[in-house]
């Protein structure tokens, strides 16, 4: 063991044979508030969307609740080149319930060692936050030039090992340092990084005299925080602010819809000449749902209605007249044909044309008439026989081969004639001032002789295009001159529009948003109330153990206002004598630093805490000796559900709790030259218990009835201890249960086999079996040796032959009792 070194196991645990007593918490720790307050939506009659927002809006805030990181115990801290310790410190605890009392003169290291444990965890501490730069910069140590470290080895309900907290520096600077988390199963982290972050915060495990002294002297508002903060009930609070903006944005949209109506409808009253302006109010100014979809066709600038000025207008810009480079081009066309036709009318083939169809009729005709050969015209007999037939035949094909161009003529005549009439189109609406026009040129599709229509479709067509041209001119005028007017409100209208929507379609949400906010304050204000209530009796309990002599009675402690008042602080009334005061203003500075305790132990030992240990240094300052005494109970009763470690140099809480026989570990810090500083254990229960052993073996002229039953009994109280301790650390790393039912167990055991039980199998219940299960583990000789401790307690004692040899191999049991090979399932 070097000069820092101490003993591993270190550990108070409360004396079996003691009762349960009422202890800074009720017997039954409160629900955590997300578990409670699942049960009670689920059971709540809402309607599912209003459960569903609940859902949501309690589920957006979970991660600021409390650390899903099981309860964590200090194992052991080692501190080098920080504050007053030079070369490497180790200070070891055993990392479960129990009071640590850290002892030492002023400038032992004692300050350092706590100020390393809370500076490891959160990077700075309470009273180094409140020194001036130049002290600050003092906060190496002298004699050390490494670098500064604090490694904080941790036990972690439910991991199969220990984790390890590392904090260096890398400068000069206080504020330059860096922490790494190691958990077993989970790697490597940065501590800003943890599960615990925000439980630092809300149940801060740390306390000074610094943070005494700020606790009551702090603003209303940061003393309402304060306490607020450990009912549990900031996910409320979250939740229901939340819920709030919620609220408050979808009512918003409405007031906005609301308040733009009004407006909008004054605006929409100037256009009365103005139809869409008529279509806008009607679709608006709704005592139910407007009408929406009306609103947005106005706002796209689609008509809703096929009648009225506007749409005549709108209908007279769309329409052009005729294509005038068309019309010209087909009725040049149609002239040319014509032309084409009297060019060849008067020539040979237009003759053989005439015949070639003359004689083709004349065929046709005998064609019908199958066995007639007389003339149909002269009336002349056997003129139309087959060789005239013949010959007409041949003749026809002589004939329209002569007559060729002239045919042709006739056809591009009548194709462009038509091509002329399909260029006259008219469309299903024309506005009434344009009616002359269109029905002109309507009427030339209807004229017969190519010349008449080659000679009425160009005027037509000059007449339409130009009536049209003016008429789209006045009506383009006009609709701009609306258009100016009307294009504002069309914007208004299109963002009113976009309101109106989200505020229809958020109505519902709105209904439930306001159900569901109802529902959470409702509920907030009744657990509020409820937990409260037992923080201020815990307080009071408190209170009662340290006001030793005083005659303050605390009579109430309670919340005046809420989280998101402006007006809110922590109420703390008192009687003297039976005449009602503030407390602080009637307290001395012992009494008002005991408030400040009775105000922090609760909050460090409330359920939904990740911390299952407090540190509090030097709380001893300016108490007399009367509450001392009650300190100490308060520690002890607090030491049966947390690891406390408290340091001090007053020596009277020290011997507070000697004379109150109080269990307590006592641990001694000395500091040597260069800063070099060890702690050692001044008093263990398995260690004393042995001793105590030793020095009967060692007694000469041992009675015989001291080696019979004193002896053994020695030994069995050793054994007892050590089991304990296994109980606890088989907790610890399997993830058992609830610490309150493990603490109630080992307090009711009053037979060392039910310790032994909850050591090895976890259940007292097994009492039976811990024979078995230690032959298996130790062997048939361990087995009597724990025989041999358990008939010392009889009447009849137990014979011990070899007196030194029986203390040694319980003390080779023991020491294998205190390392169990225990890991999670």
């Amino acid at each position: 063991m070097t000069v820092t070194e101490q003993p591993e196991q270190n550990a108070h645990r409360p004396s079996p044979s003691q009762p349960q007593t009422a202890g800074t918490a009720p017997a039954g720790q409160p629900v955590p508030v997300a578990e409670l307050v699942a049960a009670r939506l689920a059971e709540a009659g809402l309607d599912e969307p209003v459960k569903a927002l609940l859902r949501e809006a309690l589920g957006s805030v979970e991660e600021q609740g409390a650390s899903p990181t099981g309860r964590i115990y200090l194992e052991s801290v080692a501190v080098s080149g920080f504050r007053g310790i030079g070369p490497r410190a180790f200070l070891n605890l055993t990392p479960y319930p129990g009071v640590n009392l850290v002892v030492g003169r002023n400038g032992s290291g004692k300050s350092s060692l706590a100020e390393g444990i809370e500076t490891a965890f959160t990077g700075t501490n309470a009273r180094w936050r409140r020194q001036d730069a130049a002290r600050r910069g003092n906060w190496r140590n002298l004699h050390d030039g490494a670098r500064p470290q604090i490694e904080v080895k941790l036990a972690i309900k439910g991991d199969p090992g220990r984790a390890t907290l590392t904090r260096t520096w890398k400068g000069d600077d206080f504020d330059d340092s860096e922490a790494e988390l190691r958990r077993p199963g989970h790697g490597r982290i940065p501590a800003d990084q943890a599960d615990w972050r925000q439980a630092l915060t809300d149940y801060r495990p740390f306390l000074s005299y610094v943070d005494l002294d700020h606790m009551i002297s702090g603003r209303p508002a940061q003393m309402y925080d304060a306490i607020a903060v450990i009912l549990g009930l900031g996910h409320l609070s979250a939740a229901s602010g939340r819920l709030q903006e919620e609220e408050k944005r979808l009512s918003e949209t409405v007031k906005a819809v609301a308040t733009e109506t009004g407006e909008l409808k004054k605006a929409l009253y100037t256009l009365e000449d103005d139809p869409r302006a008529l279509e806008a109010l009607v679709a608006i100014d709704t005592k139910e749902t407007p009408d929406l979809a009306a609103v947005e066709a106005l706002v796209a600038g689609l008509p809703t209605a096929d009648d009225g000025r506007l749409a005549e207008l709108r209908l007279t810009a769309g329409l052009h007249g005729p294509d005038m480079m068309r019309v010209g081009t087909v009725v040049d066309r149609l002239r040319a044909a014509l032309d084409r036709v009297e060019e060849v009318r008067a020539t040979d083939a237009e003759d053989a044309f005439q015949r070639a169809d003359l004689l083709a009729r004349a065929l046709e005709h005998r064609d019908r008439h199958t066995g007639t050969d007389s003339c149909p015209v002269c009336g002349t007999s056997q003129v139309l026989d087959g060789p005239w037939a013949a010959r007409a035949a041949a003749q026809i094909a002589a004939l329209r081969q002569e007559g060729k161009a002239a045919e042709d003529a006739r056809g591009e005549l009548r194709s462009a004639k038509q091509a002329v009439q399909e260029l006259i189109q008219i469309p299903e609406r024309v506005p009434p001032a344009l009616a002359g026009p269109w029905n002109a040129w309507r009427e030339c599709r209807t004229l017969a002789d190519p010349a008449e229509l080659a000679e009425r479709i160009l005027g037509a067509a000059i007449t339409l295009t130009d009536a049209c041209a003016a008429a789209r001119q006045n009506a383009v005028a006009e609709l701009e001159t609306r258009n100016e007017r009307w294009r504002p409100l069309a914007v208004r209208l299109a963002n009113w529009a976009g309101q109106a929507s989200a505020a229809e379609r958020d109505k519902p949400r709105l209904h439930d948003v306001k159900k569901a906010r109802d529902w959470l304050k409702k509920l907030a204000t009744k657990l509020r109330e409820q937990r409260m209530a037992g923080f201020a009796d815990q307080s009071q309990r408190i209170w009662e153990r340290l006001r030793q002599e005083s005659n303050i009675d605390l009579t109430r402690v309670s919340l005046h206002g809420s989280e998101k008042a402006t007006v809110r602080r922590l109420v703390m009334d008192v009687s003297v004598d039976g005449a009602e005061a503030s407390a602080l203003s009637v307290m001395s500075q012992g009494e008002q630093h005991s408030l400040a305790l009775s105000l922090f132990l609760p909050r460090a030992a409330t359920a939904d805490s990740p911390f299952g240990f407090v540190v509090i240094d030097d709380p001893v300052q300016s108490m007399d000796p009367a509450k001392v005494n009650g300190l100490a109970q308060v520690l002890h009763e607090l030491g049966r559900q947390r690891q406390v470690v408290v340091f001090t140099h007053d020596t009277r809480l020290q011997r507070a709790f000697t004379s109150q026989e109080l269990p307590v570990t006592m641990l001694l810090v000395e500091r040597a030259e260069a800063s070099r500083v060890k702690v050692r254990l001044v008093k263990d229960p398995v260690a004393q218990a042995l001793e105590d052993a030793w020095a009967l073996v060692r007694t000469r002229n041992l009675p015989a009835v001291a080696r019979s039953h004193v002896l053994p009994s020695l030994c069995r109280i050793a054994l007892e201890n050590a089991f304990i301790e296994a109980a606890w650390i088989r907790h610890h790393r399997s993830g058992g249960g609830s610490e309150q039912i493990l603490q109630a167990a080992v307090a009711k055991s009053d037979r060392l086999k039910e310790v032994a039980a909850l050591a090895l199998f976890g259940d007292v219940e097994r009492a039976d079996e811990v024979d078995q299960e230690l032959r298996t583990l130790y062997g048939p000789y361990d087995v009597g040796l724990v025989r041999q401790c358990q008939e010392g307690s009889h009447s009849e004692g137990t014979q011990i032959a070899d007196a030194h040899r029986f203390v040694r191999d319980i003390e080779a049991i023991v020491a294998k009792v205190r390392k169990p090979q225990v890991t999670a399932p």
